[in-house]
């Protein structure tokens, strides 16, 4: 017999007008058939991943040690919703030892065999300044792996976010130019034409306002 399908209980944590923009999302989706949404997170470790997933349950479903290294293998959480399914997957870091790791990769694209995935949540921390050569190899090397049509449902989550921002600029503003680093980094790294990621980059705000799914910044 299957295990039953666990209750969203962390629903009720969420403010009312998000708790709100939730079910008139679900009970869209259902009329479209759809009863099920199934989000991919990935990114570099120790970025916040898993506290990303607990997050946006509401509840504490990964466990997290600052003391311990990452699973090394990807994991799927899943809720109940008057009917519609959460699930979110939690996966490795893809550095291991300064370097891309394809061995994460596979094993990630091997768990999602026969799962059709919904939205990529790509994480990364606002409280790193800058991107380099490596952040561009993680992108290529996800481009690669799965399709550089995987952007096209993507959101960019970015956390460690109580910081102060350098060089006496406002919060709104560095927040702006480090999205703006990372999405151009996305579009180099997989290689995408500046005018197709214009288009990427509209329904990524699109899709980011109708799902609402108000992340906390860890």
């Amino acid at each position: 017999m299957g295990s039953v399908l666990r209750e969203w209980i962390g629903f009720q944590q969420f403010p009312p007008a998000t708790q709100s923009k939730l079910v008139e999302l679900f009970a869209k989706l259902k009329e479209e058939g759809v009863d099920k949404l199934t989000i991919l997170v990935m990114g570099k470790g120790g970025v916040g991943k898993s506290s990303t997933v607990n997050s946006l349950f509401g509840e504490r479903v990964v466990n997290i040690s600052s003391f311990q290294s990452e699973g090394f293998r990807p994991v799927m959480v899943s809720r109940n919703r008057a009917g519609f399914t959460l699930n979110i997957i939690d996966t490795p870091g893809l550095v291991e030892g300064g370097y891309v790791s394809y061995q994460a990769l596979d094993l990630i694209k091997r768990f999602l065999l026969n799962k059709t995935i919904h939205v990529l949540l790509y994480v990364d921390r606002l409280d790193a300044y800058r991107v380099d050569d490596l952040d561009k190899q993680i992108i290529g090397a996800i481009s690669d792996s799965f399709g550089k049509e995987i952007w096209s449902k993507s959101l960019l989550v970015l956390t460690h976010a109580q910081l102060c921002p350098p060089d006496d600029l406002s919060y709104d503003v560095f927040c702006a130019r480090r999205s703006e680093a990372v999405l151009k980094t996305i579009r180099m790294g997989a290689r995408i034409r500046k005018r197709d990621f214009e288009v990427i980059c509209f329904f990524i705000t699109c899709f980011s306002l109708s799902l609402s799914l108000s992340l906390t910044l860890i």
